[in-house]
């Protein structure tokens, strides 16, 4: 899945950004903290599965408040009354009726508003440690379940983030178990382009003197709490919240092992938004499907290297890569990674696989490179943008099997393309190296078979084409009314001299 475009809608003048995974099944609504960007969160690959996993149960719609992100700026931090018209006018604008509502620290407000107030608009809701009560709120001593020790740990740890905002000191504060180099590079990145200084300032010092506790009591709809276990808020604190809601309850996440990515953290996460929004929990593996890879590989690379130097070889593996993910994209495939001199691609079908493949020989052919691909069908893992599994692995193999301008593929392949014009040539068993078993592999004909099924001899010869074979056919691929042209001259001259003969 590919990230989603951003839409837009008016709000008070301002342009309010938001994004939507998914087309059917439940509708929900996930209501972003600010350091949480909708487009550079795909950065992490683990929340990339995320929304891939949640597009499988629901439709959802994700934003953070007005004035961050991708939204306009605003001079102020919009009230709890503001941000709940906000999520109602993005409900509007897609079609939502009711939804799962979710919100991620102070974002639950605005949820627990709406909740109280038009409950016809709200199937349930997920709360990832909800801040309630403000901690500096004036006339009170302490929120309830909180210690004096605590309450200042909460305030200076916090304060400390913003002043050092773009840091990625956020991530430490809400989980410690996550403060690994890469999450914190990631969440630095995040803020920076989420708010300035100044306004994740001012959104922490509002968000100290939030008290919304009174509104609990109206929710009606069932409500998760959800608490992570080393979160600076006490449990008491969440305990408190869960008893005010009439039909809440609380939930502790379970520690997380040191590592742990931000999205991988929120998978537990979702499988209680998945829970609320359906009223099932189902045990889905979003990141295991049926798909086809292409591999492909520069033959003789190390020879080509040697003979023509590194900077020149350098650029011609850089247009062969460009033409590889140009050519995946107008096939509808997605370009996994490139490395080395290969690339791993993938289709939702075989066909599409093998003509990106073949293509991708004859590009290479015209730069003067030789290269070899594999293609296979099966059943693949993916954690965002990476793909693993057995069928990967084989993939691999068979690509390696493949001589220089030639693609093999495997039994699976080819019985899948009957019907579609391919024609292939037997190319014997084979052992794949860590595969068990053999396997038989076919080559890609030339050209394309008349007819699906012809066994001749003849018909699925591969061409052997000279150079002035080659220049034809590039011309048909690039000029083909060129190609017509001189066609015709050359008919007409053939009709002339046949009369003169005559």
């Amino acid at each position: 899945m590919d990230p989603p475009g951003t839409r837009y809608v008016e709000r008070d003048g301002h342009a309010l950004a938001y994004q939507v995974v998914g087309e059917s099944g439940a509708d929900v609504v996930l209501f972003l903290e600010i350091g949480l960007h909708p487009d550079l969160m795909w950065t992490d690959p683990h929340i990339h599965y995320v929304f891939e996993r949640a597009a499988t149960f629901c439709r959802m719609v994700y934003f953070q408040r007005r004035g961050f992100g991708l939204s306009d700026p605003v001079d102020h931090v919009p009230t709890l009354e503001q941000q709940a018209d906000d999520v109602l006018a993005v409900m509007d604008a897609i079609g939502m009726q009711r939804a799962t509502l979710v919100g991620i620290g102070s974002t639950c407000g605005a949820l627990a508003l709406i909740a109280a107030r038009t409950p016809d608009r709200v199937v349930g809701l997920v709360f990832q440690q909800p801040f309630v009560e403000g901690a500096l709120r004036e006339g009170v001593d302490l929120p309830r379940g909180w210690t004096v020790e605590a309450r200042d740990r909460f305030v200076d740890g916090w304060r400390a983030v913003y002043d050092n905002w773009g840091s990625g000191l956020v991530i430490a504060m809400w989980d410690p178990s996550q403060d690994s180099p890469f999450n914190r590079r990631l969440m630095a990145l995040l803020e920076r382009c989420s708010a300035t200084p100044a306004t994740a300032r001012a959104h922490l010092e509002w968000l100290f003197r939030i008290d919304y506790f009174d509104v609990l009591g109206s929710i009606q709809c069932g409500t998760r709490v959800l608490h992570s276990a080393q979160s600076a808020v006490p449990l008491a604190a969440s305990g408190h919240i869960t008893e005010a809601i009439p039909h809440g309850t609380l939930h502790v996440l379970p520690p997380l092992p040191p590592g742990t990515s931000m999205g991988q953290a929120w998978i537990e996460v979702l499988d209680h938004i998945e829970e609320v929004a359906t009223g099932v929990h189902r045990p889905v593996d979003a990141e295991r499907y049926l798909a086809s890879v292409l591999f492909t590989d520069i033959a003789g690379s190390t020879e080509t290297l040697a003979r023509i130097g590194d900077a020149p070889y350098r650029d011609l593996r850089a247009t062969h890569e460009r033409q590889v993910r140009n050519e995946v994209e107008l096939a509808d495939g997605r370009l996994v990674n490139v490395a080395g001199d290969g690339t791993l691609s993938v289709f939702d079908g075989p066909a599409a696989a093998i003509r990106c493949a073949r293509t991708v020989c004859r590009q290479a052919e015209d730069l003067g490179l030789a290269v070899r691909a594999g293609v296979h069908t099966g059943e693949v893992e993916g954690i965002g943008t990476e793909l693993t599994g057995i069928t990967v692995h084989i993939g691999a193999r068979i690509g390696a099997a493949a001589g220089p301008g030639e693609v093999l593929v495997s039994r699976a392949v080819r019985d899948q393309v009957v019907g579609s014009g391919l024609s292939f040539i037997d190319h014997g068993t084979h052992e794949l190296k860590g595969v068990p078993g053999r396997w038989q592999l076919y080559a890609l004909a030339t050209t394309d078979a008349a007819t699906e099924g012809d066994s001749s001899t003849e018909s699925r010869k591969t061409l052997s084409l000279t150079i002035i074979d080659r220049a034809v056919l590039r011309m048909a691929r690039r000029a083909p009314h060129v190609l017509r042209a001189a066609a015709g001259m050359a008919n007409a001259r053939q009709r002339r001299l046949s009369r003169r003969s005559d």
